[in-house]
Formats: C-alpha cells, sequence, structure tokens
C-alpha cells in the first residue's frame, strides 16, 4: 500500500518557469510528475502544470491545474519551451503533444475599454495533440461577466466544442505583420449549445439555442491582430479621439473585418427579450448564417423567421439575405488615405470609401402598426412579398449596376381611417392597394450606353406601367469624383430610345364607374366624352404636328377600349436626342419634333 501511494505522489520537477518575447508572457509555478516517472530518465507520460499564466496582448489566462497524459516529454524539452531564446512562440507550441490535457477551470480576462471581461471555462479537455495541432477540444460549461460604464452583462455558455484547431498557425498569423498573406484555415469546425445572455438590471436578455461553423479562416494583417486589438483596446477607454485616432481606427476595423472568412457560420433559435420604461418587446429568430464565397458563388449573410413584438407594433420577415457585399473598396480607400484625417476629405476620398452593397433580398415582410402617434385605434397593415436591391460594379463609389423589384406589396388601412389616399381608393372599390414595381438599369462601358431595361408600375386590379430606353454617349467621367467633369458628361450625353407600354386592368374602369355618379351621368357617355376631347387636348399641349395626331388618336382609342398603349419614341438623329438639344430648342412642341413617334392602342 505503501508502494502504491508512493507511484501516485507527484513531486515538482520543475519550479517557478518564466517566457517572455514582449507580446506573451508565460509563468508556471511548478512542473509535476508521478514519482515513477520523475526517478526514470527524467522523462514523462504524463505530468501537471500547477498555476499556469499566460499574458497575449490584451488576454490573460490563467489555470491553478494543467495535466497532460499520453505525452513523452524530456525534462530538457519542458524547459525548452520556456527559454529566453528568440525562437518563434508558434515554433515552440508545434513540439507540444499529447494525447489528452485536462483544464478543470481556466480563467480568460480581457480589458474592454473602461471595462473588464471575464470568461470561466469549466472542465476543458483537449485532445490528441500533434504537434500543437489539436483534434478535438470540448468545454463543458462557460461563464462570462462583462463589467463597464454599461449595464452589466451576463453570458453563459452550455458545451462547446472546436475541431482541428492549427494553434501554432494561429499564433503566427496573430502576431505577423503582413497584408499580403493569403487567408488561413485556423479551425474545422465549432459548436457551442444553449448560449444565455442577460443583463444584470434585468432590462434584456438573448438566447441562442445554438452556434456553429466550419472551415474559419484568417490572415495577417498590416499592424498584426495582436497589435491591432490592443490599439482598439485603447481607443475604447477614451472619450474623445483625435481625427489621426479616428482614421486608424476605422482602417484597423475594417483590415480586421477582411482579415476573416469562413465556409459557414450560423446560429439557430435566437429569443430577445427587452424590458424597462422606454420599451418593452420580444423578438425571435429562426436562424441567421453567414456562407463564405465558393468559386464564382459569392459571399451570403442571411437572416431568416424574424418576428418582433412589442405594445404597439408587430414586425414578421421570411428572410433577409445580402450577397456579394464587399468591403474591399473601403479597405483600399483607407489605405490610399495614409493616415489623413478623416474631418476634411475631398470628394473623390469619400467616395472612395463606400463599400458595395451586392444585393440586398427581403421576402414575406408583414407589418402592423398605428396609423399615427396620436392614432392609436387606427392601424396599418403593410405586406411585401418580396423586395430586391442590387447596387454594384462601382466606378469610383458610385454602382453602375442597379436594380429594384418590389412584389405584392399590399397597403391595408382600417375603417375609420381618415388618410386621403385610403379614401380615394375606398371610393373607387379598393378595399387595399397592392403593387409591383421594377427599377433597373446598368452602364455598358464597352458602348459608353445606359439601358434602362425597365421602370414599371404594376396595380392589382388596376393596371401597369412599362418603360425601357437607352441612352447613348455616356462617358465614363459621368462616374468622376469631379463634378465639373461629371456634368459635362451629363449634358453630354443623349437618348436614343424610348418604349411606354400602359395596360388597362380595372382601374380606368372603376374610375368612369365613379366619376359617372358624381356627375350623373353613364360610364359609356362619359367614355365618349373623353375619347371624343383627347386629339384636342393632345394638339393644344404638344401642336398640330403628325406625331401629335397620331398620339391623340391612340390615346383616344385606348380611352374608347381601354387594353394596350405602347408608344414608342426615337430621336431622328443617328446621334440621338440630348440635354443640349432640349436647352436651344425654342419650344416643347418643337423638340418634339426632334422624334419619330409610333403609337397604337389594342
Amino acid at each position: 500500500m505503501a508502494g502504491t501511494a508512493a507511484m501516485q505522489f507527484e513531486p515538482a520537477v520543475l519550479r517557478n518557469l518564466a517566457f517572455d518575447n514582449g507580446s506573451q508572457q508565460i509563468t508556471i509555478g511548478a512542473v509535476k510528475a508521478p514519482l515513477w516517472s520523475a526517478a526514470f530518465a527524467q522523462s514523462a507520460d504524463s505530468f501537471t502544470l500547477d498555476n499556469v499564466r499566460f499574458t497575449w496582448g490584451a488576454f490573460t489566462y490563467e489555470a491553478k491545474q494543467v495535466t497532460f497524459s499520453g505525452a513523452s516529454v524530456v525534462r530538457r524539452e519542458i524547459e525548452g519551451l520556456f527559454s529566453s531564446g528568440s525562437e518563434p512562440f508558434a515554433d515552440r507550441l508545434a513540439r507540444v503533444s499529447a494525447k489528452q490535457v485536462i483544464v478543470p477551470e481556466l480563467k480568460v480576462t480581457q480589458k474592454l475599454g473602461k471595462g473588464t471581461q471575464t470568461i470561466l471555462y469549466r472542465n476543458v479537455s483537449i485532445n490528441d495533440v500533434v504537434n500543437g495541432k489539436i483534434a478535438s477540444t470540448t468545454a463543458e460549461t462557460t461563464a462570462i461577466e462583462e463589467t463597464g460604464e454599461n449595464s452589466p452583462t451576463l453570458i453563459s455558455y452550455g458545451k462547446s466544442t472546436i475541431t482541428d484547431f492549427d494553434l501554432p498557425s494561429f499564433a503566427r498569423v496573430y502576431e505577423a505583420k503582413d497584408a499580403s498573406a493569403p487567408l488561413t484555415k485556423i479551425y474545422g469546425a465549432f459548436s457551442i449549445e444553449k448560449i444565455d445572455a442577460a443583463t444584470r438590471d434585468g432590462k434584456g436578455s438573448v438566447q441562442i439555442a445554438r452556434l456553429s461553423g466550419r472551415d474559419v479562416m484568417i490572415r495577417p494583417i498590416k499592424d498584426s491582430w495582436s497589435s491591432t486589438l490592443t490599439f482598439i483596446e485603447e481607443m475604447s477607454g477614451k472619450d474623445e479621439h483625435s481625427s489621426e485616432e479616428k482614421t486608424r481606427l476605422l482602417q484597423s476595423v475594417a483590415d480586421l473585418m477582411n482579415a476573416f472568412d469562413a465556409g459557414l457560420i450560423e446560429a439557430t433559435g435566437f429569443t430577445i427579450k427587452s424590458g424597462g420604461k422606454d420599451s418593452n418587446g420580444t423578438g425571435t429568430i429562426a436562424r441567421m448564417a453567414y456562407t463564405g464565397a465558393n468559386g464564382a458563388k459569392p459571399a451570403e449573410a442571411r437572416i431568416e423567421g424574424v418576428e418582433i413584438v412589442d405594445e404597439e407594433t408587430r414586425l414578421k420577415v421570411g428572410a433577409v439575405s445580402l450577397t456579394g457585399f464587399s468591403l474591399a473598396p473601403t479597405l483600399n480607400g483607407l489605405k490610399a488615405l495614409e493616415g489623413k484625417s478623416l474631418d476634411n476629405l475631398d470628394h473623390a476620398a469619400m467616395r472612395s470609401l463606400i463599400p458595395t452593397l451586392g444585393t440586398l433580398t427581403i421576402t414575406d415582410m408583414d407589418i402592423d402598426a398605428p396609423a399615427a402617434d396620436d392614432k392609436p385605434t387606427e392601424r396599418v397593415r403593410m405586406i411585401v412579398g418580396s423586395m430586391e436591391i442590387t447596387a454594384d460594379k462601382p466606378r469610383n463609389g458610385i454602382p453602375t449596376n442597379i436594380r429594384f423589384d418590389q412584389r405584392n406589396a399590399s397597403l391595408s388601412y382600417p375603417d375609420n381611417t381618415t388618410d386621403e389616399l385610403a379614401l380615394q381608393l375606398r371610393a373607387l372599390g379598393y378595399k387595399s392597394f397592392e403593387t409591383s414595381s421594377t427599377l433597373a438599369a446598368t452602364w455598358n462601358e464597352a458602348t459608353n450606353e445606359i439601358a434602362i431595361k425597365e421602370f414599371s408600375l404594376d396595380g392589382k386590379d388596376m393596371g401597369s406601367v412599362r418603360m425601357t430606353g437607352l441612352i447613348g454617349n455616356v462617358s465614363p467621367d459621368l462616374f468622376n469624383p469631379d463634378e465639373g467633369a461629371a456634368s459635362a458628361a451629363l449634358l453630354s450625353s443623349k437618348a436614343k430610345s424610348l418604349n411606354i407600354v400602359v395596360e388597362n386592368r380595372g382601374l380606368f374602369d372603376r374610375y368612369l364607374e365613379f366619376a359617372a355618379k358624381e356627375q350623373g351621368a353613364t360610364p359609356d357617355a362619359l367614355r365618349k366624352l373623353y375619347a371624343g376631347a383627347t386629339p384636342l387636348v393632345v394638339s393644344s399641349m404638344i401642336g398640330n404636328s403628325e406625331n401629335a395626331q397620331m398620339l391623340g388618336k391612340a390615346i383616344a382609342r385606348f380611352i374608347e377600349k381601354p387594353g394596350k398603349l405602347t408608344i414608342e419614341a426615337q430621336p431622328k438623329s443617328a446621334s440621338g436626342f440630348g440635354v443640349m438639344d432640349y436647352m436651344l430648342a425654342s419650344d416643347p412642341k418643337a423638340a418634339l419634333e426632334k422624334f419619330k413617334i409610333t403609337a397604337k392602342a389594342e
């Protein structure tokens, strides 16, 4: 029994080890190994580190005990890890191999401005470490406390895991200063269960069922992650910043955001609660996800199943996605400033900081809210089937390809509404107002043309208006930051074609019925009256030319039998019709003669 007890005893093999290279500091109170191992060749299959303290930038890690097993480590190798030599810290980590590392409790502290964040991990298990690369890491529970000027926040996690963690590579990237280096995969996957965050005063809380991700990558940045995070922490503790500090802070944040990517990051099961004198509401989000770019497919950020409810308003959104968004123009613009103040930037510099939006898509949005603050009983409900906004292919910060598309947007008013538009629609027999609209235009650099692919408005049971066109002689100077050059390019542009299509699907007929009742006439009588007067009205407005006569007759036929009206206009000059041509014309009627117009009603 005495012999067995002696075999389990762990005497200290080494004491008071320390390593300091300026950016990292490590101290260990003692290295202990089983008695039998310490007695034979000073090598240990298992050993324990007591009172470990590790400082890395703004982070400090503390553990009372760290136990290694399945590690064949010679004493001189342990001493070498903490020697004062010039060997990089990443290379030292690459010499660590063990079957398992157990940390009963790990405390991490970080300064956050004027506050502090403290993280406490319990029962951490690090498995299958080979040359510093960790196959899997698990922590049973995690508790986080943030203190500062604002209300203190408490956060807790359930089980969390990380797989394929390349610790030496992470250390190299974290310390390196090289903005041109490629992304490096740091770990294969991670997951965190049951995240719960709440303020101590009870005014707000957030719960997340699960957070997970895969293929997480980072790259070095100009001033290193270590120095940049330290700088941001210093700036967050200051109440005021100089113009130079503001510029550097913006550069640092943009650089960090552009130095991270992942195959997928996903959070599911959000529940958000807020309470207090100013607000009292709840919100849920089914899923939030970021998917990294893959080949020709751009990166995408996505939110699904949103519902927010407070005392007066309810908002539901099926999904929101953003694809093709890029901070690269902003980052490049900040680099070009070379530390200049943001307070007095010229127009060109400001334009260079505009990021690329890409495509924003919103589907199944439903809003129910009071019509006005002073009329809580009058409620308005707006439903949007889908909305898509594209703004990309920028030139000097201005997108050259834009598209706005809105499908099935409806607006419903209460029965007791006093809104003038709602009352007019009700008079025409519409209980709600449902529309779809599209605007799409793009600039073609090869031909120096802007194509208006579509400009349309469609009302349910009303009708539609659709316009397409082509503008030529649009030089790149239109996007020049110099306002003079841009104005000159605009004046030199010329319209080359215009096509307008109007279709009636009920609005005109309802209007005739309403007007007939107001005037004590029949709809057919009013139709004939309007059709007969149309040619005269058109000629009085644009003259009695052949174009005017053709247009007047086509509109009159459309009024007689509302269906489809098509109007096409093309300049008689091959070079097109420009702003200067209009300004030099004696009157609008003379300008109209510069076009060949065709019109027909079907």
